[in-house]
């Protein structure tokens, strides 16, 4: 889950603001100073760092950060009923299609195929970008997991509107042609995949702000934010590995 892209551009401008402050304060301050130019030049640096700086970084990464958001959350909206209408589309058609560059499709649609609920699939093998309706239950399920790398039964029966027992039994039937590997948790109603259980040990279970234990672990580069205290959790860590 990420912050509302407006939002970051909101708190991204109040900090830049909050810098100018802390420059305007830290000129004062050091003007105010009777000492040697070289002295006072190299004062007014270190405070300025220790001061502004901070706000200064933070503020331009929430603002290009909640620009990009707009945007691909502008482009996830109209490539959601492209997709409806045509059930399966390339990357370059979709960019052809809607005008805009093809990194902007790649982006809204893998954001879409993330989402707790995904709005899209991803095919692995051709990149094609595809609706849920328009696949097989086999084949819906692998390019959930794909996307995903673990999921409910809940959630995937949200997407394919198949029974628990047919998602099951997909799941052994593609375990058994090998095209899945991983564990089918019925006790928990969950899948994980190889690549899950590999990033489990590296994935956060617990908020590192307040220390609340979360309902899904927090894999190598994604994004959830605390239900408890609001907190965005980055996981910065970046594995490869296979359904």
């Amino acid at each position: 889950m990420n912050v509302n892209p407006r939002l970051a551009q909101l708190l991204g401008l109040f900090l830049l603001l909050i810098a100018a402050a802390m420059t305007y304060l830290v000129y004062l301050g050091v003007m105010a100073i009777p000492e040697e130019p070289s002295l006072l030049l190299v004062s007014g640096i270190v405070a300025w760092g220790i001061l502004a700086l901070p706000e200064l970084a933070v503020g331009l990464w929430l603002i290009i950060k909640g620009t990009h958001g707009a945007r691909t959350s502008q482009v996830s909206d109209r490539l959601v009923q492209l997709v409806q209408r045509e059930g399966r589309i390339s990357v370059e058609a979709a960019a052809r299609e809607l005008g805009v560059e093809s990194k902007g499709i790649s982006d809204a649609a893998l954001g879409l195929a993330k989402r707790r609920i995904p709005l899209v699939l991803i095919d692995r093998a051709s990149s094609d970008i595809i609706s849920p309706g328009t696949v097989t239950l086999k084949e819906g399920i692998l390019h959930l997991l794909f996307a995903q790398r673990r999921m409910t039964f809940d959630q995937i029966s949200s997407v394919t509107k198949a029974t628990h027992t047919q998602i099951i039994d997909a799941l052994k039937e593609l375990s058994k042609e090998g095209k899945f590997r991983g564990v089918i948790d019925e006790n928990s109603q969950a899948v994980y995949t190889s690549e899950a259980l590999a990033h489990l040990p590296k994935s956060y279970t617990k908020c590192p702000e307040c220390g609340g234990k979360l309902a899904n672990p927090v894999f190598p580069g994604e994004e959830e934010v605390c239900p408890y205290c609001g907190h965005l959790i980055v996981n910065r860590m970046r594995i490869k590995g296979a359904v």
